[in-house]
């Protein structure tokens, strides 16, 4: 039940940024500013939904490889989501939704002032989460554990620019 209910949050997390009537074309976005369907809130709370979920997949993932015999479903299951997400990242961060919003957000500037930055951290995780998917799809304990460094180290990429620390 837990992957229906992660992908059943994904898709909410979709939906709301779909319904705002946004265009992602090419990385440009429409600015809730500009009148258009869902709020810089409603996208934010949609974005930090999204990035639980992907929290969620990675706990799963620590959790099995700390043990002494993981799970291959619930690593295929965390792998699936995490892919998923790594994808949809662009998507959650449109233009008028950062710090300048007036809505909390952990979001720095540079999300949007360095989007080729942030484009190519997002490009380096989704080929990460991608590679990462291949492995969940084996039964090799230890090439997960190797793999799961990687991953690690890309999703860490964007946090150490792009978000701010927790203090």
């Amino acid at each position: 039940m837990r992957t229906q209910k992660t992908k059943t949050t994904l898709a909410l997390v979709a939906a709301v940024i779909a319904a705002g009537g946004f265009t992602f074309a090419q990385g440009q976005s429409s600015s809730p500013s500009q009148g258009q369907g869902a709020s810089a809130a409603e996208v934010v709370k949609a974005r930090q939904q999204g990035l639980k979920t992907l929290g969620a997949a990675f706990k799963t993932i620590r959790d099995e490889l700390r043990g002494d015999s993981p799970d291959a479903a619930k690593i295929r299951s965390a792998a699936a989501d995490i892919t998923h997400a790594a994808s949809a990242i662009g998507k959650w961060f449109p233009a008028g939704t950062g710090p300048d919003s007036g809505v909390k957000t952990d979001a720095k500037p540079e999300v949007w002032t360095d989007a080729a930055g942030f484009a190519a951290a997002q490009d380096t995780f989704v080929r990460e989460a991608n590679k990462w998917a291949q492995l969940g799809n084996s039964t090799d304990a230890s090439a997960w554990k190797e793999g799961a460094a990687s991953l690690g180290q890309s999703c860490k990429g964007c946090h150490d620019k792009y978000r701010v620390k927790k203090e």
